[in-house]
């Protein structure tokens, strides 16, 4: 397994980035050159060039091509595919540490964070669990182009019952924390408000949690859970409001429950318990919602071979998979790191790394309803782009091998970063 990147050195590769003016012409500006390219569609085009004017893609064609004033990145022996999406992220994660005196701090070290998902290829996140009003600000600083950093999505704090996961858990000693990173719903009424609140102030999505028993510490406890009635409830609101709703589940009666109830995404999915027959595969495969596996997060605990089992016999039944990582400590999960392990314990689960790829690029695409933009390399969409040394279709790994990053048609990162 290889080491994550360095912080420091990353963080000045990136920095020479920040001025980088935008590009406006109608003709191409950078033009990428033999290149092998997986596109997110399931095709595999050799010796592709890419074409990109302002942050779009304009064209692909197959050959060699001169453009005359366009910057040309020679890919030849390398491979381009779309950048990469991770669906579950948290970035102001730190129990007992961030309060209204050191969220200001908490918040300028994103810039850091921000700086490893790029320069490992990753181009677009989704926070799934932050303090709404000051991640909805980090978005919109990026999109300004004040913060380099990945696309960012944002679901605002957690939907929960009342003393149920996290609010119960990991937030219980930290009343900042759990008035800040989750929501506790008592009514129908109260779910309709929470997401008109959260949609109000700009959220992209919406995200509840559905956890019964549970460990807080070395104790296992039985959690509250929301009701059949109130899932609905925030579901119905939040369609309203043109927001998809995925659920944090951990055991097979519960993702079937969150299923039925409507929801777009499954994040973590079934990781107590094997599936036990084919009844979650068809509410999924057949309603189309998403199931986010997040099998890294298990490291060094029973859980991860029945996670990874539940993932292969779900891929095998056609419900469609997306990469998400749980990324949130940046120690113990550096961030883009993490992502790529993340495909990596995808492979050891049994999927192929085509499957991994369209996971992490069109399905999340897919996933997060950006597909018309994002996830595919195909004209009119975001030009976000990597390129790797080697083929990651022959080992999945070869995604730690990046030479070239662009998000939005410009160069975030060039350099070979397996020589870090």
């Amino acid at each position: 397994m290889r080491q994550p990147v360095r912080l420091s050195l990353v963080a000045l590769l990136l920095s020479v980035c920040l001025g980088c003016a935008p590009l406006a012409s109608p003709e191409p500006d950078l033009v990428i050159t033999h290149a092998r390219l997986i596109d997110g569609t399931g095709a595999v085009i050799e010796d592709a060039s890419i074409l990109i004017s302002g942050d779009r893609i304009q064209s692909v064609v197959q050959g060699n091509v001169e453009i005359k004033g366009a910057r040309e990145i020679d890919a030849t022996g390398k491979t381009v595919l779309p950048g990469l999406i991770d669906v579950h992220v948290h970035l102001l994660f730190a129990p007992s540490e961030i309060n209204d005196r050191t969220l200001a701090d908490h918040v300028a070290k994103l810039a850091d964070k921000f700086a490893l998902f790029l320069a490992h290829g990753v181009t677009t996140i989704k926070s799934t669990g932050d303090p709404v009003d000051a991640i909805v600000e980090v978005r919109e600083r990026i999109k300004r182009g004040e913060l380099l950093g990945p696309r960012l999505l944002v679901t605002g704090p957690a939907l929960t019952a009342p003393g149920g996961h996290p609010a119960g858990t990991l937030w219980r000693d930290d009343p900042w924390g759990r008035a800040h990173n989750a929501i506790e719903l008592e009514t129908e009424e109260s779910a309709r408000a929470a997401v008109r609140e959260l949609a109000r102030k700009g959220v992209d999505a919406i995200k509840f949690v559905l956890q019964g028993p549970s460990t807080r510490g070395a104790e296992q406890v039985t959690l509250p859970k929301l009701s059949p009635e109130i899932m609905e409830a925030i579901v119905a609101a939040s369609h309203r409001h043109g927001l998809r709703v995925t659920a944090h589940t951990a055991y097979e009666e519960d993702a079937i429950a969150a299923a039925r109830a409507g929801v777009d995404g499954l994040e973590h999915g079934v990781t107590r318990g094997r599936l036990t027959d084919d009844r979650l595969s068809v509410f999924l495969r057949d309603r189309g919602v998403s199931y986010v596996a997040t099998l890294r997060v298990y490291d060094g605990v029973r859980q991860r071979p029945v996670t990874a089992s539940n993932l292969k016999k779900l891929s095998e039944n056609g419900v469609r998979i997306v990469l998400g990582s749980d990324t949130f400590h940046p120690v113990l999960m550096p961030p883009g790191w993490s992502t790529i392990d993340e495909a990596e314990w995808m492979a050891r689960a049994g999927l192929t790394p085509a499957q991994i790829i369209q996971a992490g690029t069109r399905n999340a695409a897919e996933h997060l309803g950006m597909l018309d933009q994002l996830g595919t390399v195909e004209p009119g969409k975001f030009a976000d782009l990597i390129i790797v040394n080697g083929d990651p279709l022959e080992d999945i790994a070869a995604l730690h091998d990046l030479h070239v990053v662009i998000k939005g048609g410009k160069v975030v990162v060039e350099t070979l970063i397996a020589a870090i």
